[in-house]
């Protein structure tokens, strides 16, 4: 990954949890390193790489005003903030806030005025945060939906699980009807997106509140505790085996390299209003866990009753 030095658009932060690095374009952190830890993210193609008006695969983007392809006909997919270069407004040494105003180009993709901000702050304890705030900076309300994308390293995606399932409504994104009553039992096994399946869809238990999920990594032998606020949804996803239809990458193992944890609100029948000058807010803090790494619960398939 380029430092600073040599890519003036990339921001290096650093304290006691850690140095990451995070990008003016898209406002994505693209790298953390956790202090006494191994990389966080993972990333499809180095800085040199990225397509410029293409979606970017890796690290941990926001994607607003839309997720997915839930904007005006014909839009590109999750929204305008990953294509836009954005402005360093704040920084010191474990912190950085990036700003983000409706452009010409903003407004030829969705018509609204807005002001947005996204912040990434290292704690003491290996801990990131990270929070995606926006404002109606219009005179007319508007909806969105949004959802932050991380990717995150994994020794095996097939071997992963993720907790905090258990007892959710969920849905897989092949399906035709979105948002059944369907209940999942136990946690997730990440095999089912790792073999055929991408993207699995959960409706957090209350909308309200802090949302923990652990991801639990047997072949790093690491657990990544995410907490998630602003979201209603939990969406896991990988790509499967071949990326190469996503892009490609520098890793011709990068398919299992990854797992997507990703804190969303979707689809447009869930998405939230912004009247003139009202804000919203989203957060994620990630901590990993040393020595956290347990087996998959057994018999999982037979847990998932209701499937």
């Amino acid at each position: 990954m380029k430092t600073e030095a040599a890519d003036p658009d990339m921001i290096e932060v650093r304290g006691a949890g850690g140095v990451a690095l995070a990008c003016t374009y898209g406002a994505r952190l693209a790298s953390w390193r956790p202090s006494g830890g191994e990389e966080v993210f993972a990333m499809a193609l180095p800085r040199g790489k990225w397509p410029r008006d293409a979606q970017v695969h890796g690290g941990l983007p926001v994607y607003w005003p839309w997720f997915v392809y839930e904007g005006p006909a014909g839009c590109r997919i999750h929204g305008v903030t990953g294509y836009a270069d954005w402005r360093v407004a704040e920084r010191t040494e474990n912190r950085v806030v990036f700003a983000l105003d409706d452009t010409p180009q903003t407004r030829s993709a969705w018509p609204h005025a807005f002001h947005a901000e996204m912040e990434y702050a290292l704690e003491d304890g290996s801990r990131l945060t990270a929070a995606f705030r926006v404002v109606n900076a219009g005179a007319e309300p508007f909806s969105c939906t949004e959802g932050f994308h991380p990717y995150f390293r994994v020794g095996d995606a097939e071997r992963c699980f993720v907790t905090g399932t258990d007892g959710c409504r969920y849905f897989w994104k092949g399906e035709a009807e979105k948002g059944d009553g369907r209940i999942w039992s136990g946690d997730f096994p990440c095999r089912f997106v790792a073999t055929g399946k991408p993207g699995w869809v959960f409706e957090e238990k209350n909308a309200a509140g802090i949302h923990v999920h652990d991801l639990v990594d047997p072949a790093l032998g690491r657990t990544l505790r995410l907490e998630y606020e602003g979201n209603i949804k939990f969406v896991v996803w990988n790509s499967g085996p071949d990326f190469a239809p996503y892009g490609g990458a520098d890793d011709p193992d990068y398919g299992r390299r990854f797992v997507c944890a990703e804190g969303a609100t979707l689809y447009r029948d869930r998405a939230y209003a912004l009247a003139p000058g009202e804000s919203h807010e989203l957060r994620l803090s990630v901590t990993p866990l040393r020595g956290a790494a347990p087996s998959p619960p057994s018999a999982v398939a037979g847990r998932v009753a209701t499937c």
